[in-house]
């Protein structure tokens, strides 16, 4: 057991992260911790990390705003994540 979580960054997150947390594919540690963390109302942050072309998939956009619904806060990343952003945002949802 750990102890209970003020908020959560996912970073970076791969598009095979942000699928499988978005469409609730648990049989990896990452997106199954981000999913259940959903469930528990720990606030979530994330920022994927993904080339252009993985970017321009049609399943990327519809899992990123199923992320947003959900109540996780999103963050645009480039290929490589910015840290003090995504810190950032961490703590400003710490409650």
């Amino acid at each position: 057991m750990w102890p209970a979580a003020d908020v959560a960054l996912v970073a970076p997150a791969t598009f095979n992260t942000v699928n499988h947390w978005a469409l609730g594919l648990t049989s990896h540690f990452v997106p199954a911790f981000a999913a259940e963390a959903i469930g528990k109302g720990i606030p979530l942050v994330t920022m994927p990390c993904v080339n252009q072309a993985l970017a321009q998939h049609p399943q990327f956009e519809r899992s990123l705003a199923t992320l947003r619904d959900a109540g996780v806060t999103v963050l645009r990343g480039a290929p490589d994540v910015d840290w003090d952003a995504a810190l950032s945002e961490a703590g400003r949802r710490i409650d």
